[in-house]
């Protein structure tokens, strides 16, 4: 079963400026929640990030995020 997974990603700016985003991530998994989000990042060639945290949404949080299976989207 899918679940999604609130998940941090810490990037490195050019300027040594730190900017942290937040993922809902659809995963059977934590580690397949952050395997998934990785595939994507380096698919659009997205470097010097370090995910951080991946976390389960509650059973609330998930009925209102009602994330489709094996979506990844931004939070914010």
């Amino acid at each position: 079963m899918y679940w999604p997974f609130k998940t941090t990603v810490k990037f490195a700016t050019d300027d040594a400026q730190e900017i942290r985003l937040e993922y809902l991530v659809s995963a059977k998994s934590s580690i397949e929640a952050k395997s998934e989000l990785e595939r994507r990042l380096l698919g659009q060639e997205v470097f010097g990030y370090i995910v951080e945290m991946v976390v389960a949404a509650t059973k609330q949080e998930a009925a209102i995020f009602r994330l489709p299976s094996g979506c990844v989207q931004l939070l914010g």
